[in-house]
């Protein structure tokens, strides 16, 4: 294992130029034991441990001083993760005071950039959703943490977590607040029942590329008589899934490459599509949500988030009965928060310190783990076999068959997961691929020649000066 991921690393550090809300608020294998967590930690000690160390000196000396009293402020949607992790803090560190504002996600972009306009009330820590990521990255507002006096280390971090955090010229504009890295959530009796077994790893050998998966996807159908698919329904396949196959660089300015881009993601959804092997149930609908617990379904997309907020929130009594798999190919995210220092903050240091110490490689980072099961995209947490992310039962661990979640997430999906530099035009790009998607759903003989068409329509309609081929 360590020689893969040390691989898997060096490949992909060439890529890095620097440096998801989470997505909808909506039997054991050995391969989910505690020792193979040494594996994927062991990788990042020596290229981490520096940085790790310099940030644990700099809280421990801030904290322990006591230092001048300052004030800070939060805006984040997440309410019960701000308002525990901010009293934690300042529990901790009696002199830094923490003013916070709850923020609907779906309100957050444009009151963020309303402040800035004013030039009053703009928070010193910015929360970033992937919907509209790229556009405040763009506002140039943010501190680049690559440089003085963060420094931040590519190296430190997944791959794809530098790549989510990155700007179009190489800067760091964010640290994860969650890493969520992704693979198939999968019920353990359809599994059985269809594929002939329940773990994870024979599963991931059966559907460790696409054309393996729709094989799948047509026999549990097959044999299923139709009541059973491989997935919810198309938007979830192209929007979810596919929109991370074959990550590249592909926006430059105003200039969009769709065709290098999605074609082959297009010709994928497509197969899939006119093959009848989706269910109807498309994303973020009540019928997604009921389809958990009715099992019509046999894969879901599943981020560290999901764990909650997808499976064992819809699909109640079903503790024992999930399992969690790799998907085919390169790993995905699904969702995603960035954290990131507003550049006209007056406390800067006391921000990135906060940082630090819940997101990053603080004593914080254990605490949102036990708490909310949030994962930190550094490495240097990861590091030991005796690191509490192995070694601690997950919150949901039983839930999933007495998997051991986390070091499935970091060992077996993180290591090659892909992620997506997002600039200005991202967020619009993900909406076209939404609409073509619902399209395909309303049209299942449309081809991928078409929904590339329809694609370009729909981007260019959001964005009139693109240049798009």
């Amino acid at each position: 294992m360590k020689k893969k991921i040390i691989a898997v690393i060096l490949a992909s550090a060439m890529l890095i130029a620097s440096l998801s809300a989470c997505g909808n608020s909506g039997g054991s294998s050995d391969s989910g034991s505690a020792s193979s967590g040494s594996s994927a930690a062991d990788t990042g000690a020596d290229a981490g441990s520096e940085s790790a160390d310099t940030g644990s000196d700099t809280q421990s000396d801030a904290g322990a001083a006591g230092g001048e009293e300052v004030t800070l402020t939060i805006w984040d949607w997440d309410e019960a993760h701000l308002n525990h992790m901010t009293q934690w803090y300042m529990e901790k560190y009696p002199n830094v005071k923490i003013e916070t504002l709850v923020v609907a996600a779906a309100d957050y972009f444009q009151k963020f950039q309303s402040a800035v306009a004013s030039g009053s009330g703009v928070p010193d820590i910015v929360l970033t959703e992937m919907a509209y990521r790229g556009k405040l990255f763009d506002l140039g507002v943010l501190e680049d943490l690559s440089k003085e006096p963060y420094n931040v280390k590519a190296e430190d971090m997944f791959d794809f977590a530098n790549r989510l955090g990155a700007g179009p010229n190489g800067e760091l504009y964010g640290v994860e607040q969650q890493i969520c890295p992704s693979g198939f959530a999968y019920r353990r009796d359809l599994a059985k029942e269809y594929l002939g077994t329940d773990d994870p790893d024979e599963i991931a050998e059966m559907i460790s590329t696409w054309d393996k998966l729709f094989e799948v996807g047509k026999q549990v159908v097959e044999k299923s008589g139709g009541k059973v698919t491989v997935f919810p329904g198309m938007t979830v396949v192209l929007k979810d899934l596919l929109n991370n196959k074959g990550v590249k660089d592909y926006i430059d300015g105003d200039n969009i490459d769709l065709t290098g881009r999605y074609m082959d993601v297009l010709e994928t959804a497509t197969k899939f599509n006119q093959a009848g092997i989706l269910g109807k149930q498309e994303d973020s609908t009540p019928a997604m949500a009921n389809s958990y617990a009715a099992g019509e379904v046999l894969f879901y997309p599943c981020a560290p988030w999901s764990l909650k907020w997808g499976i064992a929130t819809n699909d109640p009594e079903g503790s024992g009965n999930w399992g969690l798999t790799k998907a085919p190919e390169d790993g995905f995210t699904y969702g995603g928060t960035s954290i990131s220092i507003y550049s006209g903050s007056e406390n800067k240091d006391a921000a990135w310190q906060y940082i630090q110490e819940v997101y990053c490689t603080g004593e914080g980072v254990e605490e949102a783990y036990k708490q909310f099961g949030f994962m930190t995209g550094f490495k240097a947490p990861y590091e030991s076999s005796d690191s509490y992310f192995f070694t601690e039962k997950g919150q949901y661990d039983d839930f999933f068959g007495g998997q051991n979640l986390a070091d499935y997430f970091i060992n077996e999906i993180a290591i090659t997961t892909q992620g997506q530099v997002q600039t200005k035009h991202q967020s619009n790009v993900n909406t076209a691929l939404m609409n073509v998607a619902t399209q395909m759903t309303g049209n299942p003989s449309m081809t991928a020649e078409e929904a590339m068409e329809a694609f370009k329509t729909e981007v260019q309609t959001l964005i009139p000066n693109a240049t798009i081929k």
